[in-house]
């Protein structure tokens, strides 16, 4: 279809396009309501790698960048979570006895996000309890700073520091739903937009078959006729 086929197509379908639009944008809000935890607790650490007699600071920074990747990699491990329930601040059956199953729930509740140019690592813990939520998230606290050589091996001079947290808010975020919604929204009128084009295309696509082929009957039936006026 041509650009000045399509902008009268579209004003004429308009209502349902975005009456879709928002059907989708709907769906979008309940799968993620459905889908999220009802808290988040968010902790801040700031990781520091401290100062040997021969080592100048882009030694240091870049120790301290590697510290944070390998910190985030071991708080999704089996023996960091094992080490979560030794302190004794969260409930064990907060997570699935199956080992699989209980790294996998772990992932879900857990998100680590780092940012190595700082040494700054933020973690996110989700829970539908908010008692629950912060528990989790001090325990990590808990082990990241006064075990964290588990996980680095002995002779790391590191100091992991909180420097924001824990702050517990609502989950989904109003940022998240806006996004969520509005990204629905869209996708939904493009969809729609979209199927009714291609809709449109098939069926003008059919009216010329039908048209082609009249034509090249009455053709045809045409040339019989002068055939016979021919021979006689």
């Amino acid at each position: 279809m041509q650009f000045n086929q399509i902008l009268p197509l579209i004003r004429l379908k308009l209502a349902g396009i975005i009456m879709f639009g928002l059907l989708v944008a709907a769906f979008s809000f309940l799968a993620l309501v459905v889908k999220e935890k009802n808290f988040k607790v968010n902790t801040a650490y700031l990781i520091v790698q401290n100062q040997g007699l021969n080592e100048d600071y882009y030694t240091l920074s870049k120790s301290a960048e590697y510290v944070g990747k390998v910190l985030g990699e071991g708080i999704y491990s089996e023996l960091f979570i094992d080490e979560v329930l030794k302190t004794g601040k969260v409930n064990p059956e907060f997570l699935p006895f199956d080992k699989k199953e209980k790294m996998k729930e772990w992932g879900k509740n857990v998100e680590v996000r780092r940012n190595p140019d700082l040494g700054i690592m933020s973690i996110e813990v989700f829970d539908n309890g908010q008692g629950q939520a912060l528990a989790v998230s001090n325990a990590i606290s808990e082990v990241l700073i006064s075990k964290n050589s588990q996980f680095l091996g002995e002779g790391k001079n590191i100091s992991i520091k909180i420097i924001s947290g824990p702050i517990l808010e609502k989950n989904p975020s109003i940022e998240n739903i806006s996004a969520t919604v509005m990204g629905g929204f869209v996708l939904g009128i493009m969809f729609s937009a979209l199927w009714i084009i291609s809709k449109e295309e098939r069926r003008m696509r059919r009216i010329f078959s039908v048209n082609t082929a009249k034509r090249a009957e009455n053709d045809g039936a045409e040339e019989y006729m002068e055939s016979l006026n021919y021979i006689k």
